[in-house]
C-alpha cells in the first residue's frame, strides 16, 4: 500500500507540476508525501515476516549497482517513444500510422541481437556488454537531440536502429549481472525486486518525459496531444515542441551516462559474487 501509493503520488506530481508550478504547495506536498510513504515502506518491509522487497539483498554490492543501472537504463530508454511521438505527431503532424511505422526500427534489430547478448556476456563478461549498450543508447539519444523542423527519415531511423541493437546486446547482460549477484536461495526475491524496479522506472520515465517537455516548451501542448484533444492549434507550438523534444533527448542521455558510470564499478573485480559463494558452500 505505501509503495504503490507513493509511486502514484510521484507520478501525479510529475504530470501536474508544470500546471501547478514546481514550487507550489501541491507539487511539494505530493513529493514530500511520496517520500514519506516510501520511507514508511522501508520500515515496514524490515519488520515484515514475508516482505515484498527483501532489502537485505542490497547488501550485495553487485546487486545494488545492478539495480542502479537498471533504474538509469530504463528511465533513459522508455522516454524515447514519448518524445518521438510528440515530435512526429505534434510538431510534424504525421498520422499515428506514419509515426508508428517510423518507430518500427526501435523493435526489429533487438530480435536478432538479443540471442547473441547472453552468449557474448558469457565470453567477455556482462559488465562490458552493459557498458557498450548503455554508451550506444546514450549516443543515439544525443543524435535524436538534433531533430529539425523538416522530417529526415534517416535522422530518426538510424538512432532507433542503434538503440534497438544495443538493447538486444546489453539487456540480457544486465539481467544476468543483477540476478547472478544474489544468492541462489533468494533468486525469487531478487527477480521480483528487479522487475518491480523495471516497471516502476518505466512509468517514471514516461511521466518525467512529459514533465521535461512541458517545462522546456512552457506550454500545455504535450498534455493536449497525449490526451487526444482535438482542435488544438499545433502550428503555434511547432518550434516549441521541436526544441523541447531535443532538450528531452539530451536530458535522458544523462541517465545512460549514469548507467555507464555505474557499469564501471561492475568491472572492478570481486573475490566472488553471491551466487558463486553460495554454490561453493
Amino acid at each position: 500500500m505505501t509503495y504503490g501509493t507513493g509511486l502514484t503520488l510521484l507520478l501525479i506530481s510529475l504530470s501536474e507540476a508544470q500546471n501547478w508550478g514546481w514550487a507550489s504547495g501541491k507539487t511539494i506536498g505530493l513529493f514530500a508525501a511520496a517520500l514519506l510513504l516510501w520511507i514508511a515502506f522501508v520500515f515496514i518491509e524490515k519488520k515484515a515476516a514475508h516482505p515484498l522487497f527483501h532489502l537485505g539483498l542490497l547488501a550485495y554490492r553487485d546487486y545494488s549497482i545492478g539495480l542502479g543501472i537498471t533504474m538509469s537504463y530504463c528511465i533513459g530508454y522508455f522516454a524515447v517513444t514519448i518524445l518521438l511521438t510528440l515530435y512526429l505527431q505534434g510538431a510534424l503532424h504525421l498520422s499515428p500510422l506514419e509515426s508508428g511505422l517510423l518507430l518500427i526500427p526501435l523493435s526489429v534489430p533487438q530480435l536478432f541481437t538479443a540471442p547473441f547478448g547472453g552468449k557474448l556476456a558469457d565470453r567477455v563478461g556482462p559488465a562490458k556488454m552493459i557498458l557498450l549498450g548503455s554508451f550506444l543508447i546514450g549516443f543515439a539519444l544525443l543524435m535524436l537531440g538534433q531533430l529539425d523542423p523538416e522530417l529526415s527519415n534517416m535522422a530518426v531511423i538510424v538512432p532507433l536502429l542503434i538503440i534497438s541493437a544495443a538493447t538486444g546486446l546489453s539487456w540480457p547482460s544486465l539481467a544476468k549481472a543483477v540476478l547472478s549477484a544474489a544468492p541462489q536461495e533468494q533468486a525469487g526475491s531478487a527477480s521480483g525486486m528487479f522487475w518491480t524496479v523495471y516497471n516502476m522506472c518505466r512509468a517514471i520515465s514516461q511521466a518525467l518525459a512529459l514533465a521535461v517537455v512541458q517545462s522546456a516548451a512552457k506550454t500545455d501542448v504535450a498534455s493536449q496531444l497525449l490526451s487526444g484533444a482535438e482542435g488544438y492549434e499545433w502550428g503555434q507550438s511547432k518550434d516549441a515542441l521541436i526544441h523541447a523534444s531535443n532538450i528531452g533527448f539530451r536530458f535522458f542521455a544523462i541517465f545512460l551516462a549514469l548507467a555507464v558510470v555505474l557499469g564501471l564499478f561492475l568491472l572492478q573485480p570481486q573475490h566472488k559474487n553471491a551466487r558463486e559463494a553460495a554454490n561453493m558452500k
